[in-house]
């Protein structure tokens, strides 16, 4: 092997669990969900103390943000990349991401809307009932958006299960094949 050649960053299940149950310590301590050097730093510390001696902070950043994306590419239609996150801690990252999203955009929803405020009251001049009627349409809307993207969301997780099951029943095929094909 050469000099500053990396080895392959393989991750255990029990390494992968011990990095989110401290990312979720973190971030339920930082109140926000951003991901800055110093977060990476403090997994990895923390990793180091509970006896998980082999993983850095670029490692740890590089494992969170290929989940992430993986995740991220399902949501969008790309269901074979969810593969690359075990099947136990898919619910973990989506509820991760999810919550990272809908922070973000609730952000910036409240703060379009303050500005829509503004604006409507000073050009229009409209009255309070009126503001609260459009708040309280906006408000049902993103909660019936919420109830259909939770939905969607179990209906993938339900797909990407009978497309589990379907590769490991093939797989468990071929190799029931090739047994017989050896021993005939």
């Amino acid at each position: 092997m050469k000099v500053g050649k990396f080895k392959r960053n393989f991750w255990l299940s029990s390494e992968i669990d011990c990095m989110l149950k401290i990312f979720k310590e973190i971030h339920s301590v930082q109140g926000s969900t951003t991901t800055t050097h110093y977060t990476f730093v403090q997994i990895a510390n923390k990793m180091r103390k509970r006896g998980f001696v082999n993983k850095s902070p670029a490692q740890i950043r590089r494992k969170w943000f290929q989940m992430k994306s993986a995740y991220l590419c399902y949501k969008r239609g790309n269901v074979g990349r969810l593969l690359l996150i075990p099947e136990r801690f898919r619910p973990i990252i989506a509820t991760f991401i999810d919550n990272e999203y809908k922070n973000s955009l609730w952000l910036q929803q409240s703060e379009s809307s303050e500005n829509l405020d503004i604006e409507i009251e000073d050009e229009f001049d409209i009255g309070k009932s009126s503001l609260a009627s459009v708040r309280n349409l906006q408000q049902q809307f993103l909660k019936d958006y919420e109830e259909m993207q939770k939905s969607l969301l179990q209906l993938q997780f339900k797909y990407q299960d009978i497309q589990d099951k379907n590769w490991i029943k093939y797989l468990s095929s071929i190799d029931l094949n090739t047994d017989t094909q050896c021993s005939v």
